[in-house]
């Protein structure tokens, strides 16, 4: 019973460790940085990525409306 018990504890000291070691790593970067190359042209995306005047809600006149204009 002792051996189970320690190996319980072993195992979860070893998962928290490794957990705080790898989650406060210093080289973590925001997606857009670390999805990246040379050859992509983004900068900072900002943090409202729809406009300033997007509420959430659907627009009552686009339905049933075709989307493609021809």
């Amino acid at each position: 019973m002792g051996m189970i018990l320690t190996g319980i504890f072993l195992a979860v000291a070893i998962a928290l460790g490794a957990g705080v070691f790898f989650l406060n790593a210093p080289q973590q970067q925001p997606a857009w940085q670390a999805y990246s190359t040379e050859s992509v042209r983004v900068g900072d995306p900002g943090h409202n990525l729809v406009g300033p005047n997007w509420s959430g809600e659907p627009d009552p006149s686009a339905v049933g409306r075709d989307e493609i204009s021809s």
